[in-house]
């Protein structure tokens, strides 16, 4: 928080944040162009995951496949069980069983852009709306928490910031790193002027 000049009550500038929060911030348009860079990124993202997870399924078909054509061979007599065939089934069940593993590791992954549907962001700042008007003090200050990194208080406008990260994880209703978030919700001040106004991210 940086704070220069003579103070404004703490109820007419929580009152200015807010309006200007809810206003110019919260708004489905608003988010969306925030977000828009970071939701291509990630929706690059699930694409490659995607690829991935395909070619390893397609990876453990065949690893499969290949283990029942050699228990099929050694069955009919075709081949011996000897040391080698016994080391190469090992093998094809070590690779069949990474891949297992990595593909439960790609499952486990969410990717962002999913949760940032236009249906997400719309239910996001409508819900958020509401609990910011709504909500007692301490509910309005923790849901600012997740959203708001900084709050500069200048001359004739208040500077509203925050992280883009923090707005998404927030939007796709993940946890955020409050540790990050200078104490500002305490300490709200700045100059009595008529044009304040906000600028939020």
């Amino acid at each position: 928080m940086i704070c220069n000049g003579l103070h404004i009550p703490e109820k007419r500038l929580d009152t200015l944040i807010l309006e200007n929060i809810k206003d110019r911030l919260l708004q489905p348009e608003r988010i969306t162009e925030i977000l828009s860079h970071l939701i291509q990124r990630k929706n690059a993202q699930d694409q490659s995951v995607s690829n991935r997870r395909s070619a390893l399924e397609k990876e453990l078909t065949e690893k499969g496949e290949k283990l029942k054509r050699l228990y099929r061979a050694i069955e009919d007599g075709v081949v011996e069980l000897d040391s080698d065939i016994a080391e190469r089934i090992k093998t094809l069940k070590n690779e069949r069983d990474l891949i297992h593993t990595t593909l439960e590791r790609l499952s486990g992954t969410n990717g962002a852009s999913s949760a940032l549907t236009p249906e997400r962001i719309e239910t996001f700042t409508r819900l958020i709306s509401e609990k910011l008007e709504n909500g007692d003090v301490q509910a309005r200050k923790a849901y600012l928490r997740s959203i708001i990194l900084a709050i500069e208080v200048e001359n004739e406008r208040i500077r509203i910031i925050g992280e883009k990260s923090s707005l998404a994880a927030a939007v796709a209703g993940k946890a955020t790193d409050h540790k990050k978030v200078r104490g500002f919700v305490r300490k709200w001040c700045g100059q009595e002027d008529s044009n304040l106004h906000g600028s939020p991210h």
